[in-house]
């Protein structure tokens, strides 16, 4: 990944007796200066057509991108390797093999019992031969559980599992929004680092011009200070952006479930995606009303209630909440019928020397004699339960429709920053340098007007790119909540 080259230090600023003479500055060269400081600051000749938007062309590598060479991973690859190899993707994907594996258990018969021993052996003279009631004897014992209780356990069991893989359904989103999130986040930062390099060879063009005017006398000291102040103020806020793409990285790592870093760039918002968030041209561009915050027209989003609808219908969390719901229903019922007693059932065959064996067949029931305390108090808690998932469930589906307003409102605010800056903001900031440039070159100011409406053109370009990546955030968490895509 490129670092951002810093501007080249600040040379001491000599006092005027001890600075080299130079070919005089006229005001005649003031027009090839003006000129060369529009070139680097993307500033075309007054009259010259100037496009709508903010420019696209990449004439040097972005800072933070990969190294020429390097394989990067593309948006793609890098959902592809998370939904492979993110641990808890795996862990959710573990948890179904282990709910399924309890379904047959759930619905089985309890365990046999083997019986063994000596019967009716007489305390005074204990002995297998002189008592016609000694025997040795060997039995099977059986417990058999009320009818439906079986079926029950097993339909609880099976829900269980639904919801397990309804839980792996719902991390794979959460994943792959995750991805999504800190790839368009690194997008934005490409973008933004890629100004800040565009700025940095402009102030170190123009720190080389103003100390040679500075030293030949054909400008104050204030026009190489202020020049010398962006640069300083442009390499904090490359460090800031630097260290935020070395963040996303590291987030990116974690989802892949890696352990080595991982190239990507240069990042791009996907062009289907980009032209969803704003038209074009500005000519293209309309409104929803001509009142002051209206919305931009021909949004590529479904209406609001159609949303929240599918939604209702599709999001996995809800799919997951709905089956442990069904297991607490079974188990609810399963609780019903515990005062139901099972039968323990037992055959014994008895031997015994020198008479006839004998055969002994059981039954048992248990008494439910503490029902009050026992399976009445688990039939409360069953059903307590189940309410309160019930309760859950009227929440969580109150609150997801809110989070796909909530997120609709995200994106639409998105498009309309974007359609503002296409349309209004940003003809008005290159027109507010090419204003400055111009009253420079009449030399009815200094050089500060023109630094600071070029800084000003270059925060309205990051803020552009700033929304349009906050708007495929915006379409990535949507998709997550919704279950499904949501541009037309």
């Amino acid at each position: 990944m490129h670092a951002i080259a810093r501007a080249p230090a600040a040379r001491p600023i000599l006092p005027f007796a001890s600075r080299p003479r130079r070919a005089p500055w006229t005001r005649a060269t003031r027009p090839a200066l003006v000129a060369a400081l529009g070139a680097l600051l993307g500033v075309p000749p007054l009259g010259a057509q100037r496009g709508a938007g903010p420019d696209r062309t990449r004439d040097a590598q972005p800072a933070g991108a990969a190294l020429p060479g390097t394989p990067t991973l593309s948006l793609d690859s890098l959902i592809a390797e998370a939904e492979a190899r993110n641990p808890e993707l795996r862990a959710s994907s573990a948890r179904v093999i282990a709910a399924r594996a309890r379904i047959a258990p759930a619905g089985a018969l309890p365990d046999p019992t083997l019986m063994a021993g000596v019967v009716n052996v007489p305390t005074s003279r204990p002995s297998l031969r002189d008592d016609e009631m000694t025997m040795t004897m060997v039995g099977f014992g059986q417990t058999l559980p009320f009818a439906g209780k079986r079926g029950l356990r097993r339909r609880a069991a099976e829900r269980e599992r639904d919801a397990a893989a309804a839980g792996v359904e719902r991390v794979r989103r959460e994943v792959v929004r995750r991805v999504r999130d800190a790839y368009y986040e690194l997008a934005y930062l490409d973008r933004a680092l890629e100004f800040a390099e565009r700025q940095r060879a402009v102030l170190t063009d123009v720190i080389r011009t103003t100390e040679a005017r500075f030293a030949s006398g054909g400008t104050g000291q204030q026009d190489v200070l202020t020049a010398r102040m962006e640069a300083a103020r442009l390499g904090e806020t490359t460090s800031a952006l630097l260290e935020a793409r070395r963040a996303e990285a590291a987030e990116l790592v974690a989802l892949l479930g890696r352990e080595d870093a991982v190239t990507v760039g240069p990042a791009t918002v996907p062009e289907p995606l980009a032209r969803a968030a704003v038209a074009d041209s500005a000519a293209a561009i309309r409104f929803t009303a001509q009142t002051l915050g209206a919305r931009a027209a021909d949004s590529p989003l479904p209406p609001l209630e159609e949303l929240q609808a599918v939604a209702v219908r599709s999001n996995s969390e809800l799919r997951e909440h709905e089956a442990m719901i069904a297991a607490q229903a079974a188990r609810v019922e399963l609780a019903r019928r515990e005062v139901r007693p099972d039968v323990d059932v037992s055959l014994q065959y008895g031997q015994r020397l020198g008479r006839p064996d004998v055969v002994t067949a059981q039954v048992g029931l248990p008494l439910p004699v503490r029902r009050g305390q026992r399976q009445h108090q688990q039939m409360a808690e069953a059903s307590a339960e189940l309410t309160a998932l019930e309760a859950e469930h009227h929440a969580s589906v109150v609150a997801l429709r809110a989070d796909v307003a909530r997120l609709v409102g995200d994106a639409e605010r998105a498009r309309t920053q974007l359609a503002l800056a296409k349309k209004a903001v940003l003809p008005q900031g290159q027109a507010a340098v090419a204003a400055a440039a111009a009253a420079y070159q009449a030399g009815r100011t200094d050089l500060r007007p023109v630094l600071e409406a070029r800084a000003a053109l270059l925060a309205y370009e990051t803020a552009y790119y700033r929304a349009l990546s906050d708007f495929a955030k915006a379409v990535a968490a949507l998709e997550q909540v919704v279950g499904a895509e949501v541009l037309r």
